[in-house]
């Protein structure tokens, strides 16, 4: 498998900092869509750390896939983590986008963004 990375925690410090300064509200951050919030509770994975904004034990990571090709190239879907080998081997090219979202206050933020791809086959 190759991929590309992209991390998002340096825009992360950035709001989290704009929050603490007042230059952005609370509630412009904390503002998850109720499907994130639902796939937090149900697939999300559960992060260690307290959320950043309101301290609580309810942090989780969700993962969203998007096909590069086919029919279902612009329609995301949130997956199990552990499931991505089995949605590269169905779809081939991936976007993966990793969520991160209290359950608790509603904060949410991208964490990384990853593209996907399987290793070519080599001719034998």
């Amino acid at each position: 498998m190759r991929q590309a990375r992209v991390d998002y925690r340096m825009a992360r410090r950035a709001t989290l900092r704009d929050v603490r300064e007042g230059l952005r509200s609370r509630d412009d951050v904390c503002d998850a869509h109720p499907d994130l919030l639902r796939a937090g509770k149900h697939i999300g994975v559960e992060v260690a750390e307290a959320c950043p904004l309101c301290d609580e034990h309810e942090l989780r990571h969700v993962t969203y896939i998007f096909p590069t090709y086919g029919p279902k190239a612009r329609r995301g879907q949130a997956v199990p983590r552990d499931s991505v080998g089995a949605q590269m081997k169905r779809y081939g090219d991936l976007h993966v986008y990793t969520v991160e979202v209290c359950l608790a206050c509603r904060w949410h933020h991208l964490i990384e963004k990853l593209d996907v791809k399987p290793r070519p086959r080599v001719a034998q």
